[in-house]
């Protein structure tokens, strides 16, 4: 099966693999974020989504913010999302 993620990484070859193992997360348009590997949501409004990552946390800041999908690991974002910032 193709994986997105996995062909980037093997491309990257500069790149100690180890530092690409924490999570992805995949800005479209800004209109959809996705997201492999989060850890828990923190904060859920509709102009704020905040989740952990590995060896952090995630903000969303947009409009009209909504979780579309949440499992385990992923989950889908929508809405128009100004801005990210991972800290």
């Amino acid at each position: 099966m193709f994986n997105f993620f996995d062909e980037i990484k093997n491309k990257a070859s500069s790149i100690d693999n180890n530092f690409l193992n924490d999570y992805n997360i995949l800005n479209i348009s800004g209109k959809l974020l996705y997201v492999e590997g989060h850890l828990g949501v923190t904060i859920i409004s509709d102009s704020q989504i905040a989740f952990k990552v590995k060896k952090g946390r995630v903000v969303v800041d947009g409009e009209g913010l909504f979780l579309c999908e949440l499992t385990d690991n992923t989950l889908t974002v929508q809405g128009k999302i100004n801005k990210m910032e991972i800290f």
